[in-house]
């Protein structure tokens, strides 16, 4: 078997032990609330920010749904976080 380059070495050992692994669920909701928090200080700030807000967005609603939170409470959370008005639903 040919030796295989070192950035290959180190590509299959990152895959096998992830720096950044969610190993629990207090993790996960942490980080949940940490990216809320994250998106509350974009969502402020001045200049364009579309990426930031979107990304963080995305990784609010992805560590949401691994939560196993509804869409609706998620969709809540992230409008609490920002700082658009949140009325209330109208029936």
């Amino acid at each position: 078997m040919a030796e295989l380059p070192e950035n290959i070495l180190q590509t299959l050992e990152r895959y096998r032990n992830p720096p950044n692994k969610l190993r629990s669920v207090q993790e996960i909701n942490a980080r949940y609330n940490l990216a809320l928090e994250n998106y509350k200080k974009i969502c402020f700030m001045s200049g364009d920010v579309r990426e930031q807000k979107v990304a963080t967005h995305s990784e609010i609603k992805t560590l949401g749904w691994v939560l196993g939170k509804p869409e609706k409470d998620i969709i809540k959370d992230i409008t609490e976080h920002s700082n658009r008005p949140n009325f209330p639903l109208q029936l």
